[in-house]
């Protein structure tokens, strides 16, 4: 257990109606499988049951003979749900665990499902590595040895030897070659795990991310790997940053499990990523409403509750979505159809001549945008000659090169193919070009001998010798397009290396294209409501809060030393959630925290971005002999608020505003305060006299040894 003890109990949701029916039904089959120990009833269907855990993940899979899986176990704000559910089928443990990354909305609650005596018989899965959070150090003691680390294709199989067993395929994890793994953003690390019985497919890919302008579109990569599924569980709660066409391409799934809380804060599900389903032809199912885009009738189905996928294996059999209120049916899909896919010159080598203008990027298109060969001279007698290179991302059934391009004067076009068997040039075509652009088309349907061992494909073009002067060949397109199978793996690309963002005041990351008040309510820390540090008996206690449907990811603590450098200290030691709050407390025993002045800084992640930084916050034994409190009313402020702080004894006081990024904008009180209650008004002005704008801003009071922090937003008619 991670020592998060105190949890107050919420109401059973929903959900729990008609459950115990099920799982009375679902006692039909019960099998004995060696070395696993606890299997439950099966009904003789794969069932994946979409548990819903609010604003997380959690999913138990099922198998025809009754072996279990949990993919990730839910949002630590709230483990009722997860515990409810299993507890009502009679689960008392699970075969197998599989953690698709590690934010806290994912591997929130297995030492919660430990402590009632629900635990992992087999192994559990993961990406390896660490992390720095205290739910996952939670998680890697509740598995201790049973904890495991996947590796790219490797294969779980549940019921072996039957007829029809259920396979959990690895497709892809950290990153898939296109993030790198020591890169900040966890979310692009996630685990891609493909279920498989028979002809049912259903992926689970946790927050997997598909935005290239962000630089990690891990998504596009995968999507080709897994191939055609009937189902797949949206990526990250159905964010604006996934689910790309890409992926939805590649896929063609039939339907989109959304599991998402109601009121989160990142307005998940996005209005982006559901109109890129609809235009997929793909129909969703929530666990909850959310706090995004209105689920549309024609396409979307809120369950308010857990969503569960049974599945039969034969081409066209039936597999149902069920949940309250919820009751519909689809077909399993034969023979896979084919993926086309169409890609360009990666680079270009000159054998005669030199590139003269642009590069290879300017193959990509057919724009008028030219790359420019100028010939090189020979035994009296100019000419060109180069050719394109594609490293093609998979395994080609057909292949069709297509070459668009001119002379300045007129030439014998001659284009080849590499044949990577004869080690030699296959010549394909040969016209006249003069200064207006031709386009030239090859094909095959045997493409073996033209694609090397890398993939690498070469396409040739050659001009014929010129005993007047020089000219020059003008490229305008190069395209190498093909159609592979479905889960035939791209080829490895190089990481792109992520920059670790380093700790500063309040330090935000990259903010989204929002309103002012949208984006600063993107920041993690701009979700805390409070903040506070103050000695005690036992040392330096901070504590924090946030709302209990905000997408904390979990806390770092940090020690200002001596030196201006910051020692991490710790994680949230112990959470208690009252009514809509959920309360973090640590306390830094170290002796030297307050030698060193006691200064600390909070580290706050949210799921889809960096850390950021909160502080100074300073806790000051030799000052702090009494309380401090502080008020803020209104809170949203219009026009302005009012600031009130009381003190047990005179105290040197400083009162200030901070913007969401820690600059200074205003310091409504500055001097000595007498003992009892005091306010200060802001009229929500700068210090140079500016209007503040619409956002979220912090005030600090520091005095008596000891700081307080109270989130405060602005809002503008």
């Amino acid at each position: 257990m991670r020592a998060f003890p105190v949890r107050t109990q919420r109401a059973v949701p929903r959900f729990l109606l008609g459950l115990l029916g099920l799982a009375i039904a679902a006692a039909t089959l019960c099998a004995s499988f060696p070395g696993i120990a606890h299997a439950i009833a099966g009904n003789g269907k794969l069932q994946i049951h979409h548990i819903d855990v609010g604003q997380g993940d959690g999913a138990l899979l099922i198998s025809p003979n009754g072996q279990t899986a949990l993919f990730d176990d839910g949002n630590y704000l709230n483990c009722t749900n997860i515990k409810a559910y299993l507890q009502a089928l009679g689960i008392t443990s699970v075969d197998y665990h599989f953690l698709s990354h590690y934010h806290s909305d994912h591997l929130g609650c297995i030492d919660d499902l430990a402590a009632v005596g629900i635990t992992v018989s087999a192994a559990g899965y993961d990406r390896g590595n660490t992390y720095s959070s205290g739910t996952y150090t939670a998680y890697i003691n509740t598995l201790g040895a049973k904890r495991a680390t996947m590796t790219k294709g490797q294969m779980i199989t549940l019921d072996a030897g039957s007829a029809n067993p259920v396979q959990i395929k690895c497709v892809d994890l950290n990153g898939a070659g296109v993030y790198s793994v020591s890169g900040s953003d966890e979310n692009a690390k996630s685990l891609d795990l493909l279920v498989s019985y028979g002809n049912f497919q259903e992926e689970i890919g946790g927050d997997l991310t598909g935005d290239v302008t962000l630089g990690n579109d891990v998504e596009t990569t995968v999507g080709p790997e897994v191939g055609h599924v009937e189902v797949y569980k949206a990526h990250h709660h159905g964010s604006r940053y996934s689910n790309n066409d890409n992926w939805l391409n590649a896929i063609q799934a039939k339907a989109c499990v959304i599991s998402c809380g109601d009121g989160n804060t990142y307005n998940h599900p996005t209005l982006e990523a559901l109109t890129r389903m609809h235009n997929h032809a793909i129909h969703t199912y929530w666990t909850e409403t959310g706090n995004g885009v209105a689920p549309d009738p024609s396409w979307d189905k809120v369950a308010h509750g857990t969503v569960v996928i049974q599945a039969q294996p034969g081409a066209g059999a039936t597999f149902t979505i069920t949940g309250p209120g919820i009751n519909d049916s689809y077909t399993n899909d034969g023979a896979l159809p084919p993926i086309h896919n169409t890609e360009f010159a990666e680079g270009v080598t000159t054998l005669k001549g030199s590139v003269t203008t642009g590069d290879y990027t300017r193959l990509a298109a057919s724009d008028d945008v030219k790359m420019s060969v100028g010939a090189g001279v020979s035994a009296g007698s100019y000419f060109t000659d180069w050719y394109g290179s594609c490293f093609l991302d998979h395994p080609p059934l057909n292949l069709t090169l297509t070459y668009e391009g001119n002379f300045t004067i007129s030439r014998t076009q001659t284009l080849y193919v590499y044949n990577w068997s004869t080690l030699a040039w296959d010549q394909v075509n040969s016209a006249t070009v003069s200064t207006t652009d031709v386009t030239k088309t090859w094909s095959t349907l045997s493409p073996a001998n033209y694609v090397g061992p890398s993939r690498e494909v070469r396409f040739r073009v050659a001009g014929s010798t010129n005993a007047g002067g020089s000219y020059t060949s003008r490229g305008d397109l190069m395209s190498f397009a093909y159609d592979y199978t479905p889960g035939t793996a791209p080829a490895a690309m190089p990481a792109t290396i992520a920059t670790v963002v380093e700790p500063a005041a309040f330090h935000a990351p990259l903010a989204e294209t929002r309103p002012a008040i949208d984006r600063a309510f993107a920041l993690p820390q701009s979700m805390l409501r409070r903040v506070s540090a103050a000695p005690s008996a036992a040392g330096v206690s901070l504590a924090w809060a946030v709302g209990t449907n905000e997408d904390a990811d979990g806390f770092n603590v940090y020690r200002q030393m001596s030196d201006g450098t910051l020692l991490f200290v710790g994680n949230e030691a112990s959470l208690e959630t009252v009514g809509s709050e959920a309360r973090f407390h640590f306390v830094d025993t170290d002796s030297r925290g307050l030698a060193a002045g006691g200064t600390y800084w909070l580290g706050v992640r949210s799921c889809s971005a960096p850390e950021s930084m909160i502080g100074p916050i300073t806790a000051d034994g030799a000052l702090a002999t009494a309380h401090v409190a502080l008020a803020v009313a209104p809170n949203p402020a219009r026009n302005a608020t009012r600031l009130t702080y009381s003190l047990e004894r005179d105290a040197d006081v400083r009162l200030d505003i901070l913007d969401v990024q820690g600059r200074l904008v205003a310091t409504p009180f500055a001097g000595r305060a007498v003992a009892g209650v005091h306010t200060a008004d802001w009229d929500l002005t700068t210090h140079a006299s500016e209007r503040a704008s619409a956002g979220v801003y912090f005030a600090r009071l520091s005095g008596a040894g000891q700081t307080s922090v109270l989130r405060v937003v602005v809002v503008r008619e």
